[in-house]
């Protein structure tokens, strides 16, 4: 009778008031509305009834096949899965040599019969594939927090297993977390074993999905690094970075230049990632302006005074300190 009352008073209206209910002994109390209470004891009384009735029932058996294979899963993990049917159905279930045992109210057995038969013809339906990913690969298809992988498993209504990691992320220990009320075992996994568990329509669709996406990753993760003077950066990037911003714009690559403190060498790694015509042509840009920086070098000469404004022309703007003139060449030839 708790159950029931409590089951009854979640599935109520949230614009209406709860009934307060409280017992002692064998006699129950209600309080609250009346139009809410009288609908309650309304239903508790229909409850008792019938369950008077199953009472006579309880001693009715109904046995039946189900795959012996499968019983772990019917099982659950520790008992979970019987016990919640136990407390659905309001039957004893016994499971043994590939045949399940029903005690209690006939009707009541007959619904829970319907329901674990659907269920084995759930798992006869199932299918397990095994996907070769690179590991480099993984948490990309993962997504942040296991967004990605959770998403597919709630479209397709199947399972997805990445191998554990050494050191587990939020988002392995997320994925993993999806494999454990199954109340199968998990196969041990090659670090490049990607499984998928499911219905066989949901399971292919879902491989499908995740190759597809594998292969945008693929198709996108083309490498490359250059390496240039630390005193360069500056003039790559421009001001308010509007150099940078053309350069990737122009080839569409991800073009990433690590901070000065990161290169104690006085060289900078750049970092280039796209699709192979794309880090080609940031390669070839970035090696062309590499190429005029590199070649360009600061002379210094000694300029008598008396000359400085010849060289320096009608309204110069330049100041020249100590009779030194300096004059950068863009080509070393002309030196």
């Amino acid at each position: 009778m708790k159950k029931f009352i409590k089951k009854e008073q979640e599935s109520r209206p949230a614009n209406q008031i709860g009934v307060r209910v409280a017992n002692t002994g064998t006699i129950i109390r209600f309080r609250g509305p009346r139009s809410a209470v009288d609908a309650l004891v309304a239903k508790c009384e229909a409850f008792l009834v019938q369950e008077k009735e199953d009472e006579k029932e309880r001693g009715f058996t109904l046995e039946f096949e189900f795959p012996q294979k499968f019983a772990n899963h019917l099982i659950g993990k520790g008992g979970s899965n019987i016990r919640d049917l136990r407390e659905k159905f309001d039957v004893d279930i016994q499971v043994h040599d590939g045949k399940v045992e029903l005690k209690g109210p006939k009707a009541k057995a007959d619904m829970a019969k319907v329901h674990i038969l659907a269920l084995g013809r759930q798992l006869q339906d199932e299918t397990t594939h095994i996907l070769k990913i690179d590991p480099k690969f993984h948490r990309e298809l993962i997504g942040a927090q296991g967004a990605q992988i959770n998403r597919l498993q709630t479209r397709y209504k199947v399972l997805i297993f990445f191998p554990r990691t050494a050191k587990p992320t939020k988002d392995d220990e997320s994925v993993a977390e999806a494999g454990s009320e199954t109340g199968k075992p998990r196969r041990l996994q090659n670090p490049d074993e990607v499984i998928v568990r499911g219905p066989k329509k949901g399971a292919d669709e879902a491989r499908d999905e995740i190759l597809s996406l594998l292969q945008y990753l693929r198709d996108n993760s083309f490498t490359a690094t250059i390496s240039v003077q630390q005193k360069q950066v500056p003039s790559l990037i421009g001001s308010g970075g509007a150099v940078l911003d053309q350069l990737r714009q122009t080839t569409g690559a991800k073009i990433d230049i690590p901070g000065a403190r990161d290169s104690p060498d006085g060289l900078i790694e750049i970092q280039i990632k796209g699709t192979k015509t794309q880090v080609a042509a940031a390669k070839k840009l970035l090696e062309e302006k590499k190429a005029v920086f590199d070649d360009t070098v600061t002379k210094t000469i000694e300029v008598d005074r008396k000359y400085h404004k010849t060289i320096i022309g009608a309204g110069g703007k330049f100041f020249i300190p100590k009779q030194t003139l300096s004059i950068k060449y863009a080509n070393k030839s002309r030196l």
